[in-house]
């Protein structure tokens, strides 16, 4: 019973744990603004930024070459989208795998940030 229950513990611990980093659009605005020297970052192609972005964003695609071009990124709190939510949270467990200890992802991506009505430019 006490292995269990310690189990269960462990678990629940992780799982709150990994949702306090997806954060909602309003939720991710407000934890960014709030925190100094954060990264926001865009990993979305050129052709998806044409239509808007998150300002003060800078782009690094999620694709081949991403593991490369993070390279120089100073490791500093990051704020990571992408249209959806899929490529993120990709990006985010790759940058999670690389030592960067306080990644957001913003839960929805762009599309969420565009229906809550939050600013792009």
């Amino acid at each position: 019973m006490k292995r269990w229950l310690l189990v269960l513990l462990l678990v629940s611990c992780s799982e709150k744990k990994a949702t306090e980093t997806v954060l909602t659009p309003q939720e991710f605005d407000a934890r960014y603004r709030a925190t100094e020297n954060a990264i926001l970052l865009d990993v979305r192609r050129p052709e998806e930024i044409a239509g808007g972005k998150i300002a003060n964003s800078q782009n690094i695609v999620w694709d081949a070459s991403f593991v490369d071009n993070i390279s120089g990124l100073e490791h500093k709190p990051i704020f990571i989208y992408c249209a959806s939510g899929i490529r993120s949270a990709k990006a985010a467990a790759v940058l999670k795998e690389k030592g960067y200890t306080e990644v957001y992802e913003l839960y929805g991506g762009m599309g969420a940030w565009k229906s809550a009505g939050m600013p792009v430019e």
